[in-house]
């Protein structure tokens, strides 16, 4: 199964003139992410600090400080004009045919979620107050956020998350054959080949495509994905029905998980840890913990932004904390994950790193991985 750019009843149906504005959208992010910020540090080198020095007298010294220091050079200031200009482009250029198409696409996801020979299922948990972290914010100034639920046939938060996720990662350099799902694919062929899984759960699972990538990939087990949002999962529901795959769908927070002890033979998340704060993301550890079988695995994968070569590297890729609603971008980047994975209780030993290649691109993704130990002390 193709998982990125993959066609679905559920997708708005793009006009020419929008599909052109979304084009558009993908090419300005591509001159600004490989032209443009990769100059940036050389910018700060050559501008932001000798103008910081002329100001205070010294040079930049904390994190704080160097990013004063790359606002001191105009050139970096038109990058982050321009970057944070374009990202919310992308919600413009999605929203356009995703509002005007929102009746035919609720219509589609409520009957797909009805059918009778429907393959999964859909829990939602209305009334409750889910992560209130994270269903507080805009997160990638996605309107709304996770968590938009805007009536009770409502999709739209995912129809946003797929739709505007194809073109920011467009715009990354992405292919249309990339995904994270088939990053770890890879990884559990060159380094679980051991590991047949028979239950398996997705954690913030979003729009759902690594969800319906897990149970096209492995027909014979039963696949389960929580997230926060109730728009997003009967948008991730109705997708995976569309796509002929089974995935039951619970509404449910990483860090509070309503499954028995020892459910899961594989637990996997994508993009998740950089989306919660540092005491959610222990807890999730945990309760990934809890909910795998001994000697189960679990395999967090993530944005591969946290190992840089100076601390003016480090605060460059920190922009995102400031100007596009990703609240835990920083405190991901700093995180000591191997120590946090130790401390929830996996097996010493088997805590792992990996930094992993993309499927079809340059890009490289962030892979921290554990097994329950056989048995608990």
């Amino acid at each position: 199964m193709r998982v990125r750019d993959v066609q679905h009843p559920i997708l708005p149906r793009a006009t020419a003139d929008e599909l052109a504005r979304q084009r558009a959208v993908v090419n300005l992010r591509k001159l600004l992410n490989s032209r443009v910020r990769s100059q940036n540090v050389r910018r700060f080198h050559e501008e932001g600090a000798p103008a910081f020095a002329e100001r205070h007298g010294r040079q930049p010294q904390s994190p704080d400080e160097i990013e004063q220091a790359l606002f001191e050079s105009v050139d970096y200031r038109l990058w982050s004009a321009a970057n944070r200009s374009a990202q919310e482009m992308i919600w413009v250029s999605v929203g356009e045919p995703i509002f005007r198409d929102r009746a035919r696409m609720q219509a589609a996801a409520a009957e797909l979620a009805a059918a009778p020979d429907r393959k999964g299922s859909l829990t939602l948990r209305p009334g409750e107050d889910i992560s209130p972290e994270v269903a507080g914010t805009d997160v990638h100034l996605q309107p709304g956020g996770y968590a938009r639920d805007d009536s009770e046939d409502d999709v739209v938060a995912g129809a946003f998350y797929e739709t505007g996720g194809n073109v920011f990662s467009f715009g990354q350099g992405a292919g249309k054959g990339d995904s994270k799902a088939g990053v770890v694919f890879r990884l559990l062929e060159t380094d679980f080949p051991e590991l047949v899984p028979n239950r398996i759960l997705d954690l913030g699972c979003s729009a759902g495509a690594a969800s319906a990538a897990y149970a096209d990939r492995f027909p014979d087990a039963q696949v389960h994905a929580i997230d926060i949002g109730a728009g997003m999962l009967r948008y991730a529901h109705a997708r995976a029905e569309a796509l002929g795959v089974a995935v039951h769908f619970h509404q449910m927070d990483a860090a509070d998980l309503r499954f028995a002890d020892g459910s899961f033979d594989l637990v996997v998340s994508h993009n998740m840890l950089h989306e919660i704060g540092a005491e959610k993301r222990r807890r999730a550890m945990a309760e990934a913990l809890r909910v795998v079988r001994p000697g189960g695995l679990v395999i967090f994968q993530d944005v591969d932004t946290r190992f840089a070569p100076t601390e003016v590297h480090k605060v460059e890729k920190n922009w995102d904390t400031r100007f596009n609603g990703e609240l835990f971008w920083k405190t991901y980047n700093d995180a000591d994950l191997l120590a946090d994975m130790r401390a929830a209780g996996f097996a010493a030993d088997s805590v792992r790193e990996h930094a992993a290649e993309a499927v079809s691109n340059i890009n490289r993704w962030y892979v921290v991985s554990g097994r329950k130990p056989e048995q608990q002390a």
